[in-house]
């Protein structure tokens, strides 16, 4: 194999930066022809041939109209199409010649060819976004060896001169047009992100446009004429107010002159000024930091400090947010506009010495551990059927890569293809439509099963990119369901109630009541943990609604029956040892909640000891199992094995489970439940019939 040079990109909205790791094996900044380490993400196509950089750039300057800037916020978004000379370019379309003229510029400067890059991306960059970035990339003739975030790689680049720290950083990303912030722990071995937000409609441009909006309503108050209502005006304007901003960062006013239909003038802005019309724009910054520092479980006093990184961090006003907010001066160390180019370097010499094609390599490398900022869901029905659902899958801040597999009841019928149609979506909000519809993902070929659903298990994973994957696999044959990708022009159907079906798969309601008693202290508790875990894991979410009550001393809801995998997983990470064992209030709770509901209906007991009023619990059991709910039992430790049998609605729904056999327990029963339906038969009229007690034994 011959070894090259691979590039790290970062494709910024207002400037770009290319670096390499070199033979000193250390990263550096490529220098452009023109001897510079930004190129503008600007493009002219005023010309016989596009011009991009800093040319591009100065015709901008002198108002020219055929130019192409800030397409990076549109990544991913076909709706947007820019027409030069006859010709539509995609905001992909335009960053493939953005990159194409940077692996030129490197290229030039190593005096090599370069194929591979690492290419970065905000961290809060969705799906269609981060495809978008791939595509590009290949486009402009590039081997994308992956795509990196961007804070990410500014911890990096930050993390290989500290070698020696064990530190906890908020990277505080302010770009030209996008806003990242992550929280990472580096210690000498990794760089591990712990969680990260951010808003790619955020950035030094916002603080640009305020200024013109804030001054072209002072000349129209003043000339009675609107700056802003003209296309080169306003585009005149908004490169007065980028330098403007700029010398606010050394100085304490600046002038701007306004021209504008034979009227001219001349207005000073100063600092002060400057800060009260951005005031709110910083506020938002604040709340997302705020917001991912909550996320991490850790507070202010928790952090070593803040990385400022991004061009727009050179504002005063940033450096001294940051240290109100932090109650520290914010970190030196790395080169604000060069860090992210510099980390993705450091990347991608990592990525392709791994593959045995690295010119230089670094003398020392740090595991990188980074998260996704969106959660993965799938449109599903809520437990009356009166409205679709975001039900989340892979939670954000999940590692990755990461893959979660969960089963789906499919009805089958003779002499058809039976297909399998899952809407998958990006986004914490219940409701699908405030979250990105990544499209309907359709598995056909599914087998026939005679009287009952087929189960198909599908895979729901993030790669290392960031980017969604989906498979499915038929539980009976084992076989690979073919798969089709497509985006649909309609959704408002997701603001409809579901339609009326004949037959549906019953949707399962089920309470885990979890004994936190002092007994279960340690590895019970952990165990139990897992396996509750695992349970949801195992279940078909689409149509099983799961709740949580944990019993101690006192006995509480963690958590109101949800589809939502996210919020299921951390109201469990929230169970706590605490006293003695309540069990009558846990099991009274689950039957007060489950009252009202729907059949199928079913309490899952996990417990290692004998509750503190043996008859009071065995009261409320019955009453649970009188009133057509399901009581499974699962002792594990010092349980009473007899007295749990008493407890459940029949022997067959008791178990005893040894340590370490907690989580397959669990398992079993999500699994059985999930098969089984609940153990309801669909009557031919579309009513639901009791079918009898699940026999976990002779499954």
């Amino acid at each position: 194999m011959k070894l090259k040079y691979q590039l790290g990109i970062d494709l910024g909205t207002t400037f770009s930066a290319i670096a390499v790791v070199d033979e000193t094996s250390r990263p550096k900044i490529l220098p452009t022809h023109m001897g510079k380490t930004l190129i503008p993400s600007v493009i002219y196509f005023g010309g016989p041939t596009p011009i991009i950089g800093d040319e591009a750039k100065e015709m901008q300057a002198l108002g020219e109209a055929d130019i192409a800037s800030f397409f990076k916020r549109n990544m991913g978004d076909p709706s947007f199409v820019l027409n030069f000379g006859g010709q539509d370019y995609t905001p992909t379309d335009l960053s493939a010649l953005l990159l194409r003229q940077l692996k030129t510029e490197a290229e030039a400067a190593l005096g090599a060819p370069v194929e591979q890059a690492v290419i970065t991306v905000p961290a809060y960059f969705n799906n269609f976004q981060r495809e978008a970035t791939i595509k590009a990339g290949e486009m402009a003739g590039l081997t994308v060896l992956r795509i990196i975030n961007e804070p990410t790689a500014a911890a990096l680049a930050y993390g290989l001169q500290n070698l020696a720290h064990h530190q906890t950083v908020l990277v505080y990303d302010l770009g030209g047009g996008t806003f990242d912030v992550t929280l990472v722990r580096i210690t000498a071995s990794e760089i591990e992100v712990l969680a990260t937000d951010g808003d790619h409609e955020l950035g030094g441009k916002d603080w640009d446009d305020r200024i013109a909006t804030y001054l072209g309503q002072r000349f129209l108050e003043d000339h009675r004429v609107d700056p802003l209502e003209d296309a080169l005006a306003f585009n005149d304007l908004l490169v007065r107010c980028e330098t403007a901003k700029k010398q606010l960062s050394q100085r304490e006013q600046a002038r701007v002159v306004i021209s504008h239909e034979g009227e001219r003038e001349t207005y000073t802005l100063t600092r002060a000024q400057f800060e009260e019309i951005t005031q709110d724009l910083m506020e938002r910054t604040q709340h997302l930091t705020e917001q991912v520092i909550k996320e991490a479980g850790l507070n202010w006093q928790q952090l070593d400090g803040v990385l400022l990184v991004g061009g727009s961090t050179r504002m005063p006003m940033v450096w001294q947010y940051v240290k109100q907010m932090s109650g520290k001066k914010p970190m030196t160390g790395v080169n604000v506009d060069e860090a992210v180019a510099l980390g993705a370097a450091i990347q991608a010499s990592m990525d392709a010495g791994e593959m045995g094609g690295a010119l230089f390599t670094l003398a020392s490398q740090k595991k990188i551990i980074d998260v996704m900022s969106h959660s993965l869901g799938m449109v599903a029905e809520n437990e009356d059927r009166s409205r679709y659902i975001n039900s989340i899958i892979i939670p954000k801040n999940r590692p990755i890569p990461c893959v979660e597999s969960r089963p789906f009841q499919l009805r089958t019928a003779h002499h058809r293809d039976n297909q399998l149609e899952v809407y998958m979506l990006q986004g914490e909000s219940d409701e699908p439509t405030q979250c990105v519809i990544l499209g309907k993902y359709t598995f056909s070929n599914v087998t026939h099963v005679q009287g009952k659903p087929a189960i198909i298990d599908i895979e729901y994973a993030y790669d290392k990119n960031g980017v969604v994957t989906v498979s499915a696999t038929e539980r009976a044959t084992g076989n690979k369901l073919p798969k089709q990708e497509h985006m649909p022009d309609d959704f408002s159907w997701l603001s409809s109630p579901p339609p009326e079906e004949i037959v549906v798969p019953v949707h399962l309601s089920v309470f885990l009541v979890i004994d936190v008693s002092g007994s279960m202290e340690g590895a019970p508790l952990a165990e139990a943990k897992q396996a509750a875990k695992e349970f949801v894991k195992k279940s078909d979410l689409a149509h099983t609604s799961i709740g949580l009550i944990e019993f101690g001393s006192d006995a509480k809801m963690i958590s109101a029956p949800t589809q939502s995998a996210k919020h299921i997983n951390r109201a469990i990470e929230q169970l706590s040892i605490q006293g003695s064992t309540n069990m009558a209030d846990g099991i009274k709770i689950a039957h007060s909640e489950l009252k009202s509901v729907d059949d199928p209906r079913f309490v899952i007991l996990l417990t290692d000891g004998y509750p503190n009023n043996a008859n009071a619990a065995k009261k409320a059991a019955k009453a649970v199992c009188a009133d057509g709910i399901e009581l499974i039992t699962i002792g594990t430790g010092g349980a009473d094995e007899n007295y749990l049998k008493e407890l459940a609605c029949s022997d067959e729904n008791s178990i005893f489970a040894q340590a370490g056999t907690v989580v397959s327990a669990f398992s079993k029963i999500a699994q059985v439940l999930t098969e089984s339906g609940g153990n309801i038969q669909i009557t031919e009229d579309g009513k639901r019939k009791k079918g009898g007690f699940l026999s976990f034994f002779n499954r």
